[in-house]
C-alpha cells in the first residue's frame, strides 16, 4: 500500500490513460479537450507534493500533445477536509519542481512545455477558496490591474466532487471504474454510508467487472472501503457489503478481509515483540550496570552485607547512576547509597 488508501486507489485507477483520459475531458472545457491528442496521452514518474502533505494530497503527472506541441497535465487530488485558501501558491511551487525536472533532462531547452494544473477536491464544506493565482495576491482590484500583467498568470482547473450527488457522479462521460472511484471518494468519510449506498451502484460494478482488469480493478475498491472503514461494528459492516456488492465480489472481499485482519495481527505481533526487545535491552542494560556497582563497591570496600547487594539489585537506572558517582568519595557503602 502506498501511504493512504485514498492515494493508492486514485492512483492505481487514474494512473491508466483510459481512465485519466475520460475523466479529464469530463472536467475540461469542450474546446480545450478537442486540441488535446489524449491518444497522446502517457502517465510519468514521480510525485511533486511536500512530505508533509503525503497523507491528505495525492498527485499524478501526465505528458501529451496539444495541437503538436508537448504540454503536461498535472492532477493533484486533495482529500482533506478544508480548504486551503493559498492552493494556487501550491500549485505554483510543484509546476515549478516539473519544469525544473524537465530542464534537467532537457539542459539545452530554451522554452518551456506548458503545464495545465487540474484539482480533484473533496472536503465536507466543498471548495471555498481561490481558482486564479492572481486572486491570492493581496491587492484590491483597481491597483492589482496595472500590475497584474508582472504577477504570474494562471487558473487551475477545478473538480470538486464535495457535492456532488450520487445521480451526477453515475452520469459521468467516464469509464466505470473512474465513476465507481470517484463515488467511493465522494462518501469516503461516511464508510457505512458509503456501503448502504452500494447496492445502488450495483449495475456499474458489474460494468467494471466485465471491462478488462475489472476483477483487479474491483478488488482494489474492496480493499480500499475496507481500509476506510472503522465502524462501531466491523462485523456487520462486512456482511452489509457482502450484500451490497453482490454474490460475485464474495470471495474476493472475504479473502481481503482476512489479509487484512492477518495484516492487523502480525502487525501487533510485531509491535509486541519489538516492545519486548526494547525492554529486554534496557532490562538488560541496567542488570549490566548494577553489576558494575557492585564490583566496584566490592573493590573500595571488600565483602559487601547481603542487605547492601540487595539494595543494589533492586535499584532503578537513576539510583545506580547516583550511587556509582559517589563511590570513590562516600566513607562506607552505607554513605554510598544514603538517598540524598
Amino acid at each position: 500500500m502506498t501511504p493512504t488508501p485514498h492515494d493508492s486507489l486514485f492512483k492505481s485507477t487514474f494512473s491508466q490513460p483510459e481512465h485519466a483520459a475520460a475523466a479529464l475531458r469530463q472536467v475540461l472545457s469542450p474546446a480545450l479537450a478537442a486540441r488535446i491528442d489524449f491518444a497522446s496521452l502517457a502517465a510519468q514518474p514521480g510525485s511533486f507534493i511536500d512530505d508533509k502533505l503525503a497523507a491528505s494530497h495525492s498527485d499524478l503527472l501526465f505528458s501529451a500533445r496539444i495541437e503538436q506541441a508537448p504540454l503536461f497535465i498535472y492532477v493533484l487530488f486533495e482529500h482533506q477536509s478544508t480548504t486551503h485558501p493559498l492552493m494556487a501558491f501550491r500549485l505554483l511551487e510543484y509546476m515549478v519542481r516539473i519544469w525544473k525536472g524537465h530542464l534537467e533532462r532537457h539542459p539545452r531547452a530554451a522554452r518551456l512545455p506548458a503545464i495545465l494544473p487540474v484539482v480533484l477536491h473533496h472536503s465536507d464544506t466543498g471548495w471555498t477558496a481561490a481558482v486564479a493565482f492572481e486572486d491570492v495576491i493581496d491587492l484590491p482590484p483597481d491597483v492589482l490591474r496595472p500590475v497584474a500583467e508582472h504577477v504570474p498568470h494562471f487558473r487551475f482547473v477545478l473538480d470538486d466532487i464535495s457535492k456532488e450527488t450520487d445521480d451526477a457522479l453515475r452520469a459521468r462521460a467516464m469509464t466505470a471504474l473512474g465513476r465507481l472511484v470517484l463515488w467511493c471518494f465522494r462518501h469516503a468519510r461516511r464508510p457505512e454510508e458509503l456501503v448502504a449506498r452500494l447496492s445502488g451502484w450495483y449495475g456499474v460494478v458489474r460494468e467494471v467487472r466485465g471491462a478488462p482488469g475489472g476483477g483487479a480493478a474491483l478488488s482494489r475498491v474492496w480493499r480500499y472501503i475496507l481500509n476506510i472503514a472503522d465502524p462501531a461494528h466491523p462485523r456487520e459492516l462486512l456482511q452489509r457489503l457482502l450484500v451490497a456488492a453482490g454474490p460475485e465480489a464474495e470471495e474476493e472481499i472475504v479473502t481481503i478481509a482476512d489479509y487484512l485482519r492477518e495484516q492487523g495481527r502480525l502487525a501487533g505481533e510485531r509491535e509486541g515483540r519489538l516492545a519486548g526487545e526494547r525492554e529486554g535491552r534496557l532490562t538488560g542494560r541496567l542488570e549490566g550496570q548494577r553489576s558494575s556497582l557492585l564490583k566496584l563497591l566490592q573493590l573500595r570496600f571488600g565483602e559487601l552485607p547481603e542487605a547492601v547487594v540487595a539494595r543494589v539489585r533492586a535499584a532503578d537506572a537513576a539510583q545506580i547512576e547516583a550511587w556509582t558517582e559517589r563511590v570513590l568519595t562516600s566513607p562506607t557503602p552505607d554513605d554510598c547509597l544514603t538517598e540524598r
